[in-house]
């Protein structure tokens, strides 16, 4: 009876995740928690979010972008903060599009106020973040795309090269 009723309980809890993750719920929900592990820098929560197949305009796979965000955030010791506002959530054949702006504020030290001056003009556009679900379990949500009007890598810009890492 022990055995059944924990099985019966593992799959009542599995069928409640199963709708919190459920399309755009879902893929909202996968997009809050990255941009939240961003703002905390949990890096590694970030990587795990992005998938094998990830491609962007700027030519980084998964490896880089996760090492490009690392990059960026690198300069803020003192605080960092990603701040999501959503414009739209558009359902495509497979992914959602997920379109916002992105606020980043913080304090480090010279090279963060620089940082922050510089990316400011970028950040009034709005990014487009794509999702899809990887798997069958309710919350296998992954990254595959980011887009940006008008973001561009500065030129000779390697991600996880701490010698160009100030060009960003």
């Amino acid at each position: 009876m022990k055995i059944s009723g924990l099985i019966f309980f593992i799959l009542f809890i599995f069928i409640v995740q199963s709708f919190r993750w459920s399309g755009e719920k879902g893929a909202q929900k996968a997009h809050e928690n990255f941009i939240s592990y961003f703002s905390e820098k949990r890096f590694a929560k970030c990587s795990n979010s992005i998938s094998d197949d990830y491609s962007d305009q700027w030519d980084f796979n998964n490896d880089e972008i996760a090492l490009a965000l690392r990059d960026y955030a690198k300069h803020f010791f003192l605080s960092f903060q990603a701040n999501w506002q959503n414009n739209s959530i558009r359902k495509t054949s497979e992914t959602y599009q997920i379109t916002g702006n992105l606020k980043i504020d913080g304090t480090g030290n010279q090279i963060t106020e620089m940082i922050i001056k510089e990316t400011r003009t970028h950040l009034l556009d709005p990014f487009t973040f794509h999702w899809k679900k990887s798997g069958f379990l309710p919350w296998s949500w992954k990254l595959i795309r980011i887009e940006h009007s008008k973001l561009e890598v500065p030129s000779g810009y390697v991600p996880g090269k701490s010698f160009n890492s100030l060009r960003w």
